[in-house]
């Protein structure tokens, strides 16, 4: 039986009319290892609707494994987040004009979550791609991070037998201003379909 993998992305945000990590969807789901099916959720930039469509994944998709992607303007590399913490805020509002100036994700919950995906081999295998790529220590405090606190809660609180892990993607050239970090779509789909494989192999 075909092992069954997640991939999320973000829709542009912030004025913006691309954003990689929806591009990179669209690529892994024409890219899946022989041995598994890739289904895609983009979600919005918005914090009281981005976590559900991951939920309904979660709860019916009886997934191995989910790589969970967003932008990180100023990175050069694919960066794979070890930690989610349970806080989100930050200077900008969301899609839907709401602006969180810092709180818990969940008052009731614990201050972090580690990631429960094989952080050190996807690393390995994006750089054996060829495609600059590091370990950071979490994902911040705005959407990314919650998606990603939110979703390794769920798998904990339900019981359920997942992989879970977010790394961030640099801008693409096309977004970047003149000397800002970016990476080529090329570079990026050849390390996320190394990370995709290396993911589905280490899932049960």
């Amino acid at each position: 039986m075909k092992k069954r993998l997640l991939v999320t992305g973000f829709q542009p945000f912030g004025g913006r009319v691309v954003n990689p990590s929806e591009r990179m969807c669209r690529i892994l789901t024409a890219a899946a290892p022989n041995d598994a099916a890739v289904s895609v959720r983009v979600l919005p930039v918005a914090y009281r609707r981005a976590f559900a469509p991951v939920a309904e994944a979660l709860d019916e998709g009886r997934l191995s494994a989910a790589l969970l992607l967003g932008v990180a303007p100023g990175r050069s590399a694919i960066d794979f987040e070890r930690i989610a913490v349970n806080w989100r805020g930050g200077a900008q509002p969301d899609e839907d004009g709401l602006h969180v100036a810092g709180e818990k994700i969940d008052p009731a919950g614990p201050a972090a979550y580690f990631a429960t995906a094989p952080v050190d081999d996807l690393v390995a295998a994006c750089r054996a791609a060829g495609t600059p790529t590091g370990v950071s220590s979490h994902a911040g405090t705005f959407l990314c991070n919650q998606v990603f606190y939110q979703a390794l809660q769920h798998c904990d609180r339900g019981d359920i037998k997942c992989n879970v892990v977010f790394a961030h993607l640099p801008l693409l050239p096309e977004m970047a201003a003149a000397g800002e970090p970016a990476l080529s779509e090329e570079s990026m789909a050849a390390g996320l379909r190394a990370a995709l494989m290396a993911l589905a192999d280490a899932a049960e």
